[in-house]
């Protein structure tokens, strides 16, 4: 082989023998050199110290609302309770405003740094290629035979087959480091894959807070219209209401233990389900069980969960086979509508806030069959006083006992 194009052939690739050498370096500094990929980090960093100091303004106001609730129950510490989780929800609402900028930015910024990658890898292969196609014209054509007669020396014979394996161990080099380029742009791909979930998530999140942000502000705003302002209105109301939801959550308890004899006395009669199902279609949350942060945790323990996107009306299903136990609603009242399903192996369910029923108390239901009509919207049938917006109040009981839904339904 001709000394000169050796020579040139392994300064072509000397480039390449370094990226190859260590990819993420070579990467790391043509992206340094891109204004846009600084300007982007430039931004998520500015981004991140807003959400920190939002974060630690939240932290005050879950502070001051763990004192607060810790004080005795006053028509003034309560509408403090609600400022204080309203401002915390503000805060949160920006907080993750911010973090689904952060996130459209990270994006981005994955998304420059994969078409770097994919222009390395074209340009690797594209040199590689050449380099391949000059090998094939210039040493190929002949063996190593022919070297030995043409040359006519023994020296220079050995000096090509040097030269040969030299540029073969280049090449091999290169090809290492491609495959190391093509990891890379792999796990980049899932990075971008990772960040594309979150942001979903924090869309999530963010349309939960601000549903939570609306129903702290109603209940602000009905607690302060009920009372006029005046703590002994409060006092007065308060007791209504606690007096209600003891009757409520007695008189279940009650039915219960009745609907349980009457169930044993028809073993057999149900499927076995294997699982809960969930009652309506959607599986948002918006108040967890024994939630802290549940705007009527003044008067009691929420004994449920609340399951958001669920319109009036939204048909609600039967979460297990079951017996009827009772079945409360008063057609045109706002007084609260409920439906208890006792089930086998002492659990049971409660619907809460339902807006028409379909089943009748002393009967049998199946596993998914349609029992009511979702409701909860302020003024509505069955609706009760304890409610902000449109949504299912779902319970889950064993022997008697609310307990989390969630560590039932799939």
């Amino acid at each position: 082989m001709n000394k000169l194009i050796y020579t040139l052939l392994l300064l072509s690739l000397i480039p390449l023998t370094l990226l190859a050498q260590n990819s993420e370096e070579g990467g790391n500094l043509i992206e340094a050199f891109d204004p846009e990929i600084q300007r982007i980090k430039d931004s998520i960093q500015t981004s991140q110290d807003q959400i920190n100091e939002l974060q630690k303004q939240r932290k005050t106001y879950e502070e001051n609302l763990k004192i607060k609730r810790q004080q005795i129950n006053t028509l003034k510490n309560q509408i403090g309770i609600l400022d204080d989780s309203i401002a915390k929800l503000v805060l949160e609402v920006q907080t993750t405003e911010l973090q689904i900028e952060q996130s459209n930015l990270e994006i981005q910024n994955i998304e420059l740094q994969i078409g770097h990658k994919e222009d390395e890898i074209d340009n690797q292969q594209s040199k590689i290629s050449k380099v391949l196609n000059t090998i094939n014209k210039n040493s190929r054509k002949k063996n190593n035979l022919e070297i030995l007669i043409l040359e006519g020396n023994l020296g220079n014979f050995f000096n090509e087959i040097n030269q040969l394996q030299s540029l073969e161990n280049t090449l091999s080099v290169e090809l290492t480091g491609l495959n190391d380029l093509k990891d890379d742009l792999i796990n980049k791909g899932k990075a971008l894959n990772t960040r594309k979930e979150q942001l979903s998530n924090l869309h999530d999140k963010l349309l939960s807070n601000q549903e939570r942000k609306l129903a702290d502000q109603y209940v602000k705003g009905n607690l302060l219209d009920q009372t006029q302002g005046q703590e002994e209105s409060f006092q007065s109301l308060l007791s209504q209401v606690k007096a209600e939801q003891a009757g409520i959550e007695a008189e279940i308890q009650n039915l219960e233990i009745a609907a349980r004899r009457r169930l044993l006395e028809t073993e057999g009669i149900l499927p076995n389900d294997d699982e809960f199902i969930w009652p309506v279609p959607s599986r948002k949350v918006t108040a967890y069980f024994h939630d802290p942060d549940y705007p009527y945790r003044y008067i009691f323990e929420h004994p449920a969960i609340d399951v958001g996107d669920t319109p009036q009306g939204t048909p609600i299903r039967a979460s297990r086979s079951g017996y009827v136990a009772t079945v409360r609603f008063t057609p045109g009242s706002s007084a609260y509508g409920y439906i208890l399903l006792v089930h086998p192996g002492g659990l049971s369910t409660v619907y809460g806030h339902i807006s028409k029923p379909y089943v009748e108390e002393d009967n049998f239901v199946v596993q998914g069959e349609v029992i009511a009509l979702s409701g909860g919207g302020p003024g509505t049938s069955g609706a009760g006083r304890l409610t902000t917006a449109p949504h299912l109040h779902f319970e889950t009981r064993l022997n008697g006992i609310p307990v989390n839904p969630l560590n039932y339904l799939p």
